[in-house]
């Protein structure tokens, strides 16, 4: 059975550079972290892929394995974990945000990304 979940997560790996597991859909988030990541990758035009955490209980332990961080949602690029819900807006306001998708050659919109930023002083 985990062989199954594990098999899932890296085929979602392999067709999506930028991942979002979160509680619940994009058309309704199931708790405040899992919309507020949705909400500021969407408003950053970040191209991610949202997976349902609470579509099977397996996938949950999985990913917290993956990650070894507890909070959801979490974004993963390229398989790899970057950042849960709570600190995405601190790693935005910094630039950690802007300096890691730089870096990984992920797009996202410099000028919403500052005007957060502006916004948030």
């Amino acid at each position: 059975m985990a062989d199954e979940i594990e098999d899932y997560l890296a085929d979602i790996f392999s067709k999506h550079r930028v991942v979002l597991f979160m509680n619940g859909t994009l058309d309704a988030p199931m708790d405040a972290e899992s919309m507020m990541a949705r909400d500021l990758l969407s408003s950053l035009q970040v191209e991610f892929h949202p997976v349902n955490l609470s579509r099977d209980p397996r996938l949950l332990p999985a990913v917290q394995k993956r990650s070894e961080w507890e909070q959801v949602a979490q974004v993963f690029i390229d398989g790899t974990y970057f950042i849960d819900s709570f600190n995405l807006g601190p790693a935005l306001k910094s630039k950690q945000f802007d300096k890691y998708l730089t870096s990984k050659n992920v797009h996202f919109d410099k000028a919403a990304a500052d005007n957060f930023r502006d916004m948030n002083k």
